[in-house]
């Protein structure tokens, strides 16, 4: 039984994008997250781990020792280096070498990409429809008032709608404005050279196997800590000129089929701290019920704590203090 079958056979599936998914189900892909990914855990990958520890176990000084001799002089080396590489300043730059569960926890929930995406699924899972409205409509043009459902990268995306050519990292949709919104989500880089091509081809996937409607509206909203360069046609523009450098690699998408898809998608860019701006002028505009406004202040304090947002605050207040003196 392939890996897709074995995952449907024991979590289901979606057969469309209009299916409303519980907000826990972000709590579980944060836990596939973490499955998938154990260096996020351990520190280093899972085979630098066992090769750490095979070295440590096998130095000459130990040869005819004792099972738990050994065991003994490699826990107390895994410890030293737990101790050596635990940060103790919230954004240290040190995010490497194998760590404990407070150094893990630290570098995810500052520093990495992947662990807001998982953080962003399960906020916008709990969004309303009109907060998603409102939104989204300060990006593309279409029908409000129906309703939203969300979908992050996971397993339950990936083995339901047999996509494997790309990772998504959220998607909006709205079927009965017949609106497909990609979130595209970056920490503090930059867009993928061949991201825009690939999100043209999911969505001509998603069409093909039934996910959504003929004519939906797309629209591919990267979000980071700065601004997207260049607009859409310039930036497709460069990704077709990569593409065609290595056509034997890139050949799938460079295919005639995605042309009507790339006419067809509005490429717009955002940042975190708009986002946080919105929020901060819905809860004062909309007056949402007491869950949704604990939910939009705790996602803008979660942003605010990122290193990205942090540290260059705290440039900013170093360089206003050094005008002052």
């Amino acid at each position: 039984m392939k890996a897709a079958e074995k995952y449907r056979k024991v979590f289901g599936s979606i057969s469309h994008l209009k299916e409303q998914l519980p907000w826990t189900t972000g709590l579980s892909n944060m836990a596939e997250f973490l499955v998938w990914e154990p260096q996020r855990v351990l520190g280093v990958s899972k085979k630098q781990y066992v090769q750490q520890i095979i070295k440590w176990a096998t130095q000459p000084e130990l040869s005819g020792k004792s099972f738990a001799e050994i065991e003994k002089v490699v826990n107390k080396k895994l410890i030293q280096e737990m101790q050596a590489s635990e940060q103790l300043e919230t954004y240290s730059e040190q995010t490497t070498g194998i760590c404990n569960a407070r150094e893990a926890v630290r570098r995810m929930t500052f520093f990495s990409e992947a662990y807001l995406n998982k953080e962003f699924d399960i906020f916008l899972s709990l969004c309303s429809d009109v907060y998603l409205d409102l939104f989204y409509s300060q990006f593309i043009d279409f029908n409000k008032g129906g309703s939203w459902s969300t979908h992050g990268n996971s397993c339950l995306f990936e083995y339901s709608t047999e996509l494997q050519s790309m990772a998504m990292d959220n998607l909006a949709y709205n079927h009965h404005a017949n609106i497909l919104v990609a979130n595209e989500l970056k920490l503090n880089g930059s867009k993928n050279p061949d991201q825009i091509l690939k999100y043209c081809l999911m969505y001509a996937h998603l069409l093909d196997k039934g996910f959504i409607k003929k004519d939906t509206k797309f629209l591919l909203l990267f979000i980071g800590s700065k601004m997207l360069v260049g607009d859409k046609q310039s930036l497709v523009a460069q990704e077709i000129e990569r593409c065609q450098s290595n056509p034997k690699k890139y050949q799938y998408l460079l295919k005639e089929t995605l042309q009507d898809v790339i006419a067809h998608v509005d490429v717009i860019g955002s940042t975190w701290t708009a986002l946080i701006d919105f929020n901060e002028a819905y809860l004062t505009q909309s007056m949402p019920c007491q869950v949704e406004r604990k939910l939009l202040q705790g996602f803008n304090q979660s942003l605010r704590k990122k290193s990205f947002m942090a540290l260059a605050d705290q440039k900013r207040a170093e360089i206003k203090s050094g005008s002052t003196d």
